[in-house]
């Protein structure tokens, strides 16, 4: 059976435990969206570079490309 310290323990433990994972889960989240945020104004950049003078096609194409080298380097999804 077990003693009443290690119940005490146990009884306290768990909920600390609990209230821990989100909060890491939140901060994780949250640099992912930094970091998706920051990709994404790197594809607008490369896409400005291109100028006015690309098709739709081609500016779509230069975003996508930077968009997803910079989630690759970032190691997120894109």
């Amino acid at each position: 059976m077990l003693s009443a310290k290690s119940l005490f323990a146990f009884a306290i433990l768990v909920p600390l435990v609990g209230a821990a994972i989100p909060a890491e889960a939140a901060k994780a989240k949250a640099d992912g969206t930094a970091a998706r945020a920051a990709c994404f104004q790197k594809a607008n950049e490369a896409v400005a570079a291109v100028g006015f003078s690309a098709n739709n096609a081609d500016k779509n194409a230069v975003g996508q490309d930077a968009y997803r080298q910079c989630c690759f380097k970032a190691g997120i999804r894109p």
